[in-house]
Order: C-alpha cells, then sequence, then structure tokens
C-alpha cells in the first residue's frame, strides 16, 4: 500500500477492491481522514460537491437565500445539468457544503418537488423528475456565464495570450485569399499542410508519423472528447491517474464507460497499484509530460516501467501531453511515452493553446490511422473540422514554438516565485511541492476545500477543489491554484481566503 505525500495525495489513500453485479471487479481508490468545517465534521459524497459546483454563484444580491438557490436548482433541472433519474444529494449535506441552514434547502427541494422538478422517494431519497416546462426563473447559476459578475477566477490555469499570435493574422489573411477561399473549408482531419507539419513535429521527437497518423481538433478538451466517445462507451473500463485532468474525468464520465482512479506518486502513477488493476482495463490516460493537476512530470524509468505494464496487458495508452511544452526548469518540451510505449496501442494528444493562446483551438491526436481516421469521422459529425483561420495561425506559429516555450517558461517561473511568497505569508498552513512545471500549483489546504471553495465564491472569489480532478471524489483537502494571475490581484484574494479559513 503506497502512503502518498501532499503533491498527490489529500490523506493517506487506501485499495478498495469493490465487487459490482454483472461486471469485473473496480479498483476504487479514495481519500480517507477526516473532513472538516471548522472543526466539526462534514461527511459528504461526491454527488454533493458536483452539484455545488454546478451550482456556482447561486446567491443573489436582495434575493431571499432559499429563493435564490431553489432558482438556481431549477435552472440545473430545466437545462439538463441534473438529468431525470438523478438522486440530488442529501438535505443535511447540500446545506453543509453550500454553508446554509438544512431548513432552505428542505424549503427549496419541497419547492422544487410542488412545480414538478423533484420526486421523493420514502427511504430512497430525492430525484429529479424532470424540467417543469419553458417557464424559467429570471436569474440563477446560468447568469454567471454572462460575466456581469466581478469574480477573482482562482478556478482555471489558462495562460495569456502571445503577442505573435496577433503578428500572423496578416500573413493568414493573405493565404486564405490566395489557397483557401475557393474551396469549402471542411477539414474533419484538419488542414492538410499542418498534419504534415504536426507529423514532422511528431518525428522530430522520436515517434516516426505521417500526416494521416495525425488529427488537428478544436484544442485538446475535443482531442479529448473524440476519443472518449468513441472509445470509452458502456462496457467498456478506463484508467486515469488520480487525481486527473478534470475535463479528461468529464468526457470519460459522459462517454458512459467505468472510470477508475490510480493514484499519482511523485513520479507519476502508482506502478504497484496499476499492475493490479490494468488487467481488465481497455484504456489507460495518463500525463506523462507534465500531469494536470499536480505538476509532475515522469520519470524515465517509470514512462518505460508504464509502457511495457500497458504492451503486457494489450491496453490501449492515451498520453495526454498537452502541458509538454510548460516546463520550468528546461527549455525543450518535456517528454512522454513516444520513444517507450507501442505505437499501434498508443495516442498522444497535444495542443498549441497552452504555449500560445487559448483562444487559438488547435490541438491533435497522433495515433494509429484505423482510430484517427474513426476520430475523424465521429468529429465530422459535430463541426465538420476545426476553422481554417486558426490552423493557419497554427503553421506560421510553429516555427516560433522553441522561442514561445522559453518566454512561456520565464514567465511562469517567475509568477511561481511571486506565488509562493504570497502563500507562504498570507496562508503559512497551506502545503505544495514545487512542480516541474505547470500554470498552477496543487496545494493542501488542509481543510475542507469544498466548503472552503463556497465560502469564497460568495465573497467573489472562484476556485476549485480537489474532488472536481478525482473520479472518486478525493482529494477534498485541495485546491489548484493559478500562478499566472497579477500578483496584486492574487494576494487581495490571498487575504480574503485566510479570514475566511481563519
Amino acid at each position: 500500500m503506497a502512503i502518498l505525500p501532499a503533491s498527490c495525495s489529500s490523506a493517506r489513500f487506501v485499495l478498495r477492491i469493490l465487487g459490482v453485479a454483472g461486471g469485473p471487479r473496480v479498483v476504487h481508490l479514495g481519500p480517507s481522514g477526516p473532513r472538516s468545517k471548522g472543526g466539526r465534521a462534514v461527511r459528504t459524497n461526491a454527488d454533493t460537491e458536483r452539484v455545488a459546483r454546478l451550482l456556482g454563484a447561486w446567491r443573489r444580491s436582495g434575493a431571499p437565500v432559499g429563493v435564490a438557490l431553489r432558482d438556481a436548482l431549477a435552472e440545473l433541472i430545466d437545462g439538463s445539468y441534473l438529468p431525470t433519474g438523478r438522486r440530488m444529494p442529501g438535505q443535511r449535506d447540500l446545506a453543509a457544503v453550500l454553508g446554509v441552514a438544512r431548513g432552505t434547502v428542505v424549503r427549496a427541494y419541497t419547492e422544487l418537488a410542488a412545480s414538478g422538478r423533484l420526486a421523493s422517494r420514502r427511504g430512497s431519497g430525492t430525484y429529479v423528475r424532470g424540467a417543469a416546462g419553458p417557464a424559467r426563473p429570471a436569474e440563477g447559476r446560468l447568469s454567471s456565464f454572462g460575466g456581469g459578475r466581478d469574480v477573482v477566477d482562482l478556478s482555471s490555469g489558462a495562460l495569456p495570450g502571445s503577442e505573435l499570435v496577433g503578428r500572423v493574422m496578416q500573413q493568414v489573411g493573405r493565404q486564405l485569399r490566395a489557397h483557401h477561399l475557393q474551396g469549402t473549408g471542411y477539414h474533419p482531419a484538419g488542414l492538410a499542410e499542418l498534419r504534415a507539419a504536426l507529423a514532422a513535429r511528431c518525428t522530430e521527437r522520436g515517434l516516426p508519423t505521417r500526416a494521416d497518423q495525425v488529427m488537428v481538433t478544436a484544442g485538446s478538451q475535443q482531442a479529448v472528447w473524440l476519443i472518449a466517445t468513441a472509445l470509452a462507451g458502456p462496457g467498456t473500463s478506463t484508467l486515469v491517474e488520480e487525481p486527473s485532468y478534470r475535463g479528461a474525468l468529464e468526457a470519460l464520465a459522459a462517454a458512459g464507460g467505468r472510470v477508475r482512479g490510480v493514484p499519482c506518486t511523485p513520479a507519476g502513477i502508482d506502478l504497484d497499484l496499476l499492475q493490479a488493476a490494468v488487467a481488465d482495463a481497455d484504456l489507460l490516460y495518463v500525463q506523462t509530460a507534465l500531469h494536470n493537476p499536480t505538476g509532475v512530470h515522469t520519470p524515465q524509468p517509470q514512462r518505460r516501467q508504464l509502457a511495457e505494464t500497458a504492451a503486457r496487458h494489450g491496453t490501449l495508452v492515451i498520453d495526454d501531453q498537452s502541458q509538454a511544452d510548460l516546463a520550468w526548469f528546461r527549455s525543450e518540451p518535456l517528454p512522454g511515452l513516444e520513444r517507450m510505449a507501442d505505437p499501434d496501442r498508443l495516442l498522444i494528444v497535444g495542443t498549441l493553446s497552452k504555449l500560445f493562446w487559448g483562444g487559438l483551438r488547435v490541438g491533435w491526436v497522433r495515433g494509429p490511422r484505423e482510430i484517427v481516421g474513426r476520430l475523424a469521422e465521429l468529429r465530422g459529425s459535430v463541426d465538420l473540422g476545426g476553422p481554417v483561420t486558426d490552423q493557419l495561425a497554427a503553421l506560421h506559429l510553429l516555427p516560433h514554438a522553441d522561442r514561445q516555450r522559453e518566454l512561456r517558461r520565464a514567465f511562469l517561473l517567475r509568477q511561481f516565485e511571486d506565488t509562493r511568497e504570497i502563500l507562504r505569508t498570507v496562508l503559512p498552513g497551506w502545503r505544495w511541492d514545487t512542480p516541474a512545471g505547470g500554470s498552477g500549483i496543487w496545494t493542501d489546504t488542509g481543510r475542507d476545500a469544498v466548503v472552503l471553495a463556497q465560502r469564497a465564491l460568495a465573497r467573489g472569489i472562484r476556485l476549485t477543489a480537489g474532488p472536481a480532478f478525482s473520479p472518486h471524489g478525493g482529494h477534498r483537502t485541495f485546491v489548484r491554484l493559478p500562478v499566472w494571475q497579477p500578483q496584486g490581484r492574487f494576494a487581495g484574494a490571498a487575504r480574503v481566503i485566510a479570514d475566511l479559513a481563519g
């Protein structure tokens, strides 16, 4: 049994073997230890945390708290964020996480049941019955999407854009007029010239690649979604690192297959526990180059052993290298499994969004031609291909990747030093390990971070607590903090959080 350090675990991890009727046994790795709110236990499950996260900034100025909660939950139900048949969190659990009286939740549930949205089953709980019709509350969770509220967003690691993106747009316009406007603009697998350039990039990194083994996507998130939708449907089993990239967890969960977590260590996924779990797994999703959210880089010996383990069992490996260009202590991209894993059982995900700008929606998948073709066919039913302008911009930006990587490295390392000093001064009880790179740090708050995130949101600060990064609702004392925020703004937010946590 592995005892994990603070960089990858919220407490001790225990291996539970759960029998599931009609299916294989599941390796379920979840955190143990107390959950506390101001010194008293708060026992809630992962579903409670997810509903609280979906609610977002649900409180409304001038509205009674019960009315605001009722309307926010109604909006989630009407928008199918809480689908029909879903079991709602227990009233006491939801009240504890949201920091409201239990009676507030009871009244909200009662009124939602009266409107036909919820139904109670004696001895079983409260379930979503369905949307009540076209009538919607005037405000609620979705109003926060408009950006009208001034919120300090510490929930995202997305980086500011590079000025190089703007510089290449004139070249993009000329190339459009000369070569592309006469065509349809539909390229489900991506522009041929960009696929060739990305194939050359893979080849240079040690994995011989042809253009037909590469598919261009609208960012790495779409790449992961396509893979999950095509390969991780009902009846499949996918192993992920615990914790893991929350976008991948959402995509895999939506696909309908079983998702199982194997703990992350300071050297990557726990290889002993992986060996015990991989025999009945169809897919293995890892981030060996640079892990999100912990910032761990898997060293070469561990990467080789991981590749050998997957090969022995014939497991298809998805190596998400979206963060590989964000190393803090070296200038070149951090290596993944490209020189080690069986290329016929390996999918590599990459992106330019982290290096140049999130608004540049260019990612890719490198894999066996047959799987790449399947993904392109699936993608064609969704959007017929990404924006040609973005792909042409990517072609012009690729030659500048080395310089931009160095600029990112210097910026992130400088920001980390400033962020570290603020945390040491303002939140001295929080603990973290220095990442190998990335745009954030995985921080143990030493308290219930789900409750803290809800209290911070009421003060205009958005945090993402650890359970969002776990398939099993673990890492409850952790948050991921971005290091790129302007330091004056981050320092002010840290003081507010310290006041809430005091």
